[in-house]
């Protein structure tokens, strides 16, 4: 057998029981000391290559999900980066060559909030008050460093990665594979630029995906702290607001949680079948702000028992509303500007901050006599991830792609079973997501200053915009002086995409695409996506999607999705919670002191809030009032394979970290017993066995059967909970203490 000894592995053969060699354990450390036992293997690792594919035959193929240059790695992606290794070595194991491809995403929003965030806590400087050139360079150097960090992290997590072909997802072949994937859908017919509603936060001034929304629950009145006002801001509740009918006494109430968007009012709503109210269908009821008639609609669409029953429409700052309007041929009127103040549609209230304005709106209507009632009301609140901000819904003009056959093939992928979801559980949502009636156009479109400038190009005549989609702008100019002339410029489009959009093109940008590479023959499609089930839709669907569109194979056949993880009262890991765990304070452990001491340094670098910062502490010293102690990385990779990674959440509790660092001593302990009681003298072996070594051995092999198994089921908790029974019950309590 092959035992560690002195960091290095020694061959020795066993001699039979009660011969006592004490003299062979003059070096070997008395207890199980992680930091030692780690050191310096991964520059063996990679000194020797061992991460590189050494053939081509049947190779497994790999990228990793590439983190956001926007901080460091926390626990979660310690998760993701265990469960990829796993399978990395597991298959080098079973004589497979891996390749596992590492890179950097810049992370457009969140990058750019931090550091606006940064740079206003430390230095007092708006990014307005920079040039779009000055910004960049402040933000490579921002994704310069914090790359490096992520990189020693990713190391000292064990990860096998190929770092040969590190990429960063802003790079210049990163950045062509971008604007031709771009130019290739305009030219497909499958982009298109339209105004419609988006979400808006008035923060960053720009656009933001569904994924960048976090959902605040209220089960009633609560006064909460929004970006940009000095005062905390009321929500959950709901207001009801009486209507006169026009050449009636009767009056109809409606039932509001957004006040501040009356001005914006252009009908009210009743469902046809609604028998309350279907008498007034075709009337006019006369607003109380306005001073304007409205038209009562019917639309299936209303809920009859939100509310009184009858909605007010607002298009421009509500989905609903802006699809009933649609619809029914109504006016769109925009009253809530980027900036999130009422636009010159309010009227008088034009300018105001949109909950000071609701809360003059509601002083008028109270002096009106229209506010009939206020009452607790549970709502959903769509915050910014990244800033806090309230998101509101805004009309404006944007890059779509249309993903109507895209999402109807990736459909039929996981529908026919030529792409599998595992687990198999997240498949209805997948169906839901992209079958015919429920798929969504997807807007590409972000104001922001860092990210893949969209190739679109525009010519300005008579106050109008032609566009025109093109990989350069002398492409652009080219196009336009075959109609214009040739005294006519253009200027490119100030927008960024979508962050998204580029790393779904991964799994083909990464081996070469659009350039038809050696690689991206032998490493294209990839063997397995994992990655977390909450980026389900918003990446994995948009690989697929775009992976099928610009090569006509699936980028994978296989996703593996694993849980949310949670802290150890099952609580999400967040800011907000004040429960992230970085993973080098538990390999390396780490005190109280410390502990308070970054999230201090976090607070003043302007990437946590005062109250994110209370919140931390607060947690911090509940939890970890003696630091965290010292558990090595093998102690943690092992903790966050115990659990079943395909749960929907991945429960993380330090004591069971400290827990398998004794489990290791425990082996630690066992190869100092075997070393005590054998030589280095070869024996013969035995041509009989007696019963109990024949029973370890059955023991062995059952227990690398189920590990085997575990693995091959991607149940890795099955695994641990094998290896640790093997070695604590059977190898150690048992067969050892027989010799």
């Amino acid at each position: 057998m092959y035992i560690y000894k002195a960091r290095k592995f020694v061959h020795i053969k066993f001699t039979r029981r009660y011969t006592v060699h004490p003299e062979r354990l003059n070096d070997f450390p008395s207890c199980y000391n992680a930091s030692d036992t780690e050191q310096g293997w991964y520059e063996v690792w990679e000194k020797n290559k061992f991460f590189q594919p050494q053939n081509t035959n049947e190779i497994y193929r790999m990228i990793l999900p590439p983190p956001n240059v926007t901080g460091t790695l926390h626990l979660g992606h310690a998760l993701t980066v265990t469960v990829q290794d796993i399978l990395a070595r597991w298959y080098r194991m079973k004589g497979f060559p891996v390749i596992w491809v590492p890179g950097f995403d810049h992370a457009g929003i969140a990058t750019q909030a931090v550091v606006e965030k940064y740079l206003s806590k430390t230095k007092n400087i708006k990014r307005n008050s920079l040039t779009r050139t000055e910004f960049h360079t402040i933000v490579n150097d921002w994704k310069n460093n914090k790359s490096k960090k992520i990189k020693n992290q990713l190391k000292e997590l064990g990860a096998s990665v190929d770092w040969s072909r590190e990429y960063f997802t802003m790079d210049e072949h990163h950045s062509k594979a971008v604007k031709e994937a771009f130019v290739i859908l305009n030219k497909r017919q499958l982009l298109y630029r339209d105004k419609s509603l988006v979400n808006w936060s008035s923060a960053l001034g720009s656009t933001l995906s569904d994924i960048e929304l976090e959902f605040e629950t209220v089960t009633g009145k609560v006064d909460l702290s929004v970006s940009g006002y000095n005062n905390k801001v009321t929500f959950g509740q709901i207001y009801e607001i009486s209507y006169d009918l026009i050449n009636s006494d009767d009056k109809l109430s409606v039932a509001t949680t957004r006040p501040e968007t009356l001005p914006g009012d252009v009908a009210l709503a009743v469902h046809p079948d609604d028998e309350r109210y279907s008498q007034f269908i075709g009337q006019l009821v006369w607003h109380p702000l306005k001073k304007t008639s409205l038209p009562v609609i019917a639309d299936e669409n209303v809920k009859r028992d939100f509310g009184t029953g009858i909605v007010k429409i607002t298009p421009a700052h509500d989905k609903l509303d802006f699809n009933i309007a649609k619809k029914h041929g109504l006016k769109m009127i925009e009253v809530i500007n980027e900036d999130g103040k009422l636009t010159k549609e309010a009227g008088r209230f034009q300018g105001l901050p949109r909950f000071i304005a609701r809360e003059n709106i509601l002083t008028e209507l109270v002096n009106l006599n229209a506010l009939k009632s206020v009452k607790d009301h549970p709502m959903l609140i769509p915050r910014c991830s990244r800033t806090g901000d309230i998101i509101e819904q805004l009309l404006r003009e944007q890059w779509f792609i249309s993903c109507k056959n895209m999402a109807s093939r990736a459909f039929e992928a996981v529908k026919n079973g030529s792409l599998k979801l595992n687990p198999s559980m997240y498949n209805d949502i997948w169906l839901d997501w992209l079958n015919d009636t429920n798929y969504r156009d997807w807007c590409v479109s972000r104001q922001l200053w860092w990210g893949h400038q969209i190739p679109a190009y525009y010519y300005k005549q008579n106050y109008i915009k032609h566009w025109v989609v093109a990989s350069s702008e002398d492409e652009a100019l080219k196009h336009f002086r075959t109609q214009y002339g040739n005294s006519v410029w253009v200027q490119q489009d100030s927008d960024v995409l979508d962050t998204w959009f580029s790393s779904a093109l991964l799994p083909i940008s990464s081996f070469g695409w659009p350039n038809q590479t050696v690689d991206l023959k032998k490493y294209y499609p990839l063997s397995i996506m994992e990655t977390g089930h909450d980026i389900l839709i918003f990446w994995v669907a948009r690989m697929v999607m775009l992976g099928l569109e610009l090569t006509d194979k699936l980028p994978f056949n296989e996703v593996l999705l694993h849980g949310i993880l949670c802290d150890a009262q099952e609580k999400k890991m967040s800011k907000s919670r004040g429960n992230v765990i970085f993973p080098e304070n538990v390999i390396n452990g780490v005190s109280l002191q410390s502990l308070n001491e970054q999230v201090e340094n976090n607070f003043f670098t302007g990437i946590l809030n005062i109250d994110e910062l209370k919140e931390t502490v607060a947690m911090n010293t509940k939890n970890y009032p003696n630091g965290i102690a010292n558990c090595g990385v093998d102690a943690l990779r092992f903790t966050l394979c115990s659990h079943n990674i395909k749960e929907r959440t991945v429960t993380f509790d330090i004591t069971e970290c400290e827990q398998n660092k004794f489990f290791l001593n425990k082996i630690w302990q066992a190869s100092k017993y075997l070393l005590q009681m054998t030589n280095d003298y070869p024996i013969v072996f035995p041509q009989t066995l007696t019963t109990i070594d024949k029973w370890i051995l059955s023991r062995l092999s059952f227990m690398v059967d189920s590990v085997n198994n575990g693995f091959d089921e991607k149940a890795f908790y099955k695994a641990v909970s094998s290896i640790k029974q093997f070695m604590y019950y059977e190898f150690c309590d048992y067969y050892l203490v027989s010799f």
